[in-house]
């Protein structure tokens, strides 16, 4: 979590938009919620789009606007 916070807050500025392709458990994406980015994450397993699912909705108390889509093969 921690490498990931420290890229979004050296890289981007808030309300930025930090965008993740291989999002895997939603690291990046909790990262940048957490410090006032909006966030796209993308990865082609549908099990750890799940697992990303479910740790942004422990947070999204947090977060206003909230939303998944997701598409199965």
């Amino acid at each position: 979590y921690k490498l990931a916070e420290d890229h979004i807050l050296s890289w981007s500025n808030e309300g930025d938009t930090v965008f993740d392709p291989f999002n895997g458990s939603g690291t990046t994406m909790v990262a940048a919620l957490s410090n006032n980015r909006k966030s796209i994450g993308v990865d082609i397993s549908i099990e750890y789009c799940e697992l990303a699912k479910a740790r942004l909705q422990d947070i999204s108390k947090e977060v206003e606007n909230l939303s998944f889509f997701g598409f199965k093969r």
